[in-house]
């Protein structure tokens, strides 16, 4: 619930989050969950992303003025901005303005952490880049998400390049896999998540050592670290794995099938989960049929095992297929949204948390941390933040005087 207090086993940590759109913010906002203090510095017109829809009812653009007529002003973001800036704070800054610029400097002498994902170079040509906050606070952490790198940790032909989500799954080799973009954001995702954990390993290491550092994450080398398996079939064998989603390749049945009302995924992982299956589809000739028997063999008749598993699904719904086989091999409905909100484990695992916005707009459900603690238990304690919200208290606090 918001408006509660901010815990959690990072809440002795403050960090700069100067990120934007999706990978960073995502990144920041797992650190802001379990408990970091984040404050979201944000240009006069914010992070674009506050413009995604869709949007609560009490809604004013990001840079329309409180007493614009017929404005509503309770919120000036969207959905997915709210998703991964919960938990935040915001501090309005013009980073190319010298009064601003001195004032984020300040700022960074009271953090533990910077963190952006611009391009290689923005924030060095603004007198701002880790060299920079380093003469005020040698012990600080910069963490950045680049798409490709940064110079700092290895050259890249395409360093000055932009990226975003759908350039990196390209690159790296995801999309060949899947033969589609991968949806979520997969990339930026996945980018954002190793940079918290970066975040988190660099500051065990000054923890013991007094020392702060520098660390990037490569979207493109992201994507290929997401492909371990694919990366060693190939070192193995000189061989890439044929384009597109393979229906089987090293086990089967291990896919998704039709049922009366949607689908459901059965992964058939060990020998006994075979026959497990078997005997839910009272079918238990195929335990010892040659075509069938084993992995191999299944591998090798893949089109008649699969008409033998769809003559069962599609005579079931997936409540029936999963009462006869959830809890005894690897499977589940697969489920939207609607299905999700009702599921029992999401509510006892407490995965949906209520959000106060603020005006008239109504709660809404927000993801929560699904890293669960014993001791240092995390909670969403604050909304997004309006553009600019904290900029006063966040200057009183540390004595900032802006100038100019």
């Amino acid at each position: 619930m918001t408006d509660s207090e901010r815990t959690g086993p990072l809440s002795d940590i403050t960090i700069i989050d100067c990120t934007r759109a999706l990978s960073g913010p995502y990144g920041a906002g797992l650190l802001a969950d379990m408990g970091a203090r984040v404050i979201k510095v944000e240009a006069p017109m914010g992070d674009g992303y506050r413009n995604i829809p869709p949007f609560l009812p009490d809604y004013a653009p990001p840079g329309a003025s409180a007493d614009t007529a017929a404005a509503p002003s309770a919120t000036d973001y969207g959905a997915p901005f709210a998703s991964v800036n919960r938990n935040k704070q915001s501090i309005l800054l013009d980073l190319k303005q010298e009064a601003d610029k001195s004032v984020f400097l300040e700022l960074c002498s009271h953090a533990d952490v910077v963190i952006e994902n611009m391009r290689a170079g923005v924030m060095e040509r603004l007198g701002l880049g880790y060299e920079d906050i380093c003469k005020r606070n040698a012990s600080i952490i910069y963490a950045c998400v680049r798409g490709f790198g940064d110079p700092r940790t290895g050259e890249s032909p395409y360093a000055d390049w932009p990226c975003l989500d759908a350039a990196a799954q390209s690159f790296g080799g995801l999309v060949y896999a899947n033969d589609n973009l991968v949806t979520p954001a997969i990339a930026d995702i996945f980018s954002g998540m190793l940079m918290a954990l970066g975040v988190l390993a660099a500051i065990n290491h000054r923890k013991n050592t007094g020392e702060g550092q520098f660390l990037d994450v490569g979207m493109y080398d992201a994507m290929l670290a997401f492909q371990k398996s694919a990366v060693a079939q190939y070192g193995f064998t000189g061989k890439p794995n044929p384009s597109g989603l393979q229906r089987a390749m090293t086990l089967y049945p291990f896919d998704l099938f039709p049922a009366q009302d949607g689908q459901v995924s059965i992964a058939v992982g060990q020998p006994h989960h075979w026959d497990l299956l078997c005997a839910a589809m009272d079918r238990a000739d195929l335990m010892t049929d040659e075509r069938s028997a084993t992995n191999a063999a299944r591998l090798q008749n893949v089109d008649w095992v699969e008409e033998q598993i769809l003559a069962w699904t599609t005579q079931n719904t997936r409540a029936d297929i999963m009462a006869k086989i959830g809890g005894k091999l690897p499977s589940g409905p697969v489920q939207n949204m609607q299905d999700i909100f009702q599921d029992l484990h999401v509510a006892s695992r407490k995965m949906l948390e209520m959000c106060a916005t603020g005006g008239s707009n109504p709660e809404t459900a927000l993801a929560a941390n699904p890293i669960k603690f014993s001791k240092t238990t995390t909670t969403l304690y604050q909304p997004p933040p309006k553009l600019g919200e904290h900029t006063e208290a966040i200057l009183a606090e540390f004595n900032i005087e802006k100038k100019g």
